[in-house]
């Protein structure tokens, strides 16, 4: 079985949806080899620039674009 994390519901309804996941469970969707669960906000969202390593910069150094291969910032946003 794979599972399938949406954003929120009502994106979890449609996906479940067009995968043919109608048995609807508590908390999840699943169906024709698949299990669609939701969380409610955003699941990842951009770091800062110092979170990258990048501070002071000048207006005239934009774009700045990190290092593709630098990874993910694995600490939590505050709510």
């Amino acid at each position: 079985m794979k599972t399938i994390i949406a954003e929120k519901p009502s994106v979890a309804r449609e996906i479940a949806n067009l995968l043919g996941a109608t048995e609807k469970m508590d908390g999840y969707l699943s169906g024709n080899g698949y299990c669609v669960t939701w969380a409610f906000g955003h699941l990842i969202g951009l770091g800062m620039p110092e979170d990258y390593g990048i501070s002071g910069f000048q207006k005239g150094s934009l774009p700045i674009l990190p290092n593709a291969n630098s990874g993910y910032i694995d600490h939590p946003i505050p709510f």
